[in-house]
């Protein structure tokens, strides 16, 4: 197929499609995390049918490091509130908790943390950041933009589907937990917008959230 077929909508459809199939197919089983390397990987591949890198959606040095932490940092430590107030809302509107029993291990296991942690800033933070805004974000974006509309509609409609697909992907924690993470990846969206589009910026914020929320379930506050 032609360079010109993978930057129309359909192409951009097909690319969206493909990227996410394989999570897909596995989700809540062990095999989900190599199904993650998996989407990376095509991820990477279809960004070059688009004649990007990486580098091209933000995956590279930040120009004023400075000023990416300043703004991750202060992001991150508003968004835990923020999302708390959103989760706490959700369960009064809803009359149901979010299903937390998948990190209920970490609960005052120090080995289970820490090895909870490497998971969440390698998967979580690294590779859902460069699959969620690096590819899908950007190629979103990119598909709206072909039906006229102006730049910052596409970027808000791309952040929103973005947004909502994270929350359906963490089905798993219920209505709850669903509207949480949905809230959550707007933020690290809000993230990588305010910071230039340099992915360092959602990845900093996204593994500094888990490692806040992971140590929060270890001393038995979270759950």
């Amino acid at each position: 197929m032609s360079t010109h077929f993978w930057e129309s909508k359909k192409g951009l459809l097909l690319q969206i499609l493909l990227v996410f199939l394989p999570p897909v197919f596995v989700l809540k089983s062990v095999f989900l995390l190599p199904a993650m390397v998996v989407s990376l990987l095509l991820a990477r591949g279809m960004l070059h049918l688009q004649n990007k890198t990486w580098r091209d959606v933000g995956f590279r040095k930040p120009k004023y490091l400075g000023r990416l932490l300043t703004i991750t940092l202060f992001a991150t430590v508003i968004l835990f509130p923020l999302s708390s107030v959103v989760i706490q809302s959700a369960r009064m509107l809803t009359n149901s908790v979010p299903n937390l029993e998948a990190f209920k291990v970490i609960q005052g296991n120090l080995v289970a943390l820490t090895a909870g942690l490497v998971v969440a800033w390698i998967f979580g933070a690294f590779v859902e950041e460069l699959l969620f805004r690096g590819f899908l974000l950007n190629t979103l974006a990119k598909l709206f933009s072909h039906s006229g509309n102006p730049l910052w509609i596409s970027w808000i409609g791309a952040v929103f589907i973005t947004s909502v697909f994270t929350g359906v992907g963490h089905f798993y924690q219920g209505i709850v937990g669903m509207l949480g993470t949905g809230f959550i990846a707007l933020g690290f969206s809000a993230v990588y917008l305010l910071n230039r589009r340099n992915l360092w910026s959602c990845i900093l914020a996204h593994g500094l959230y888990d490692t806040v929320a992971f140590t929060l379930v270890y001393a038995g506050i979270l759950l």
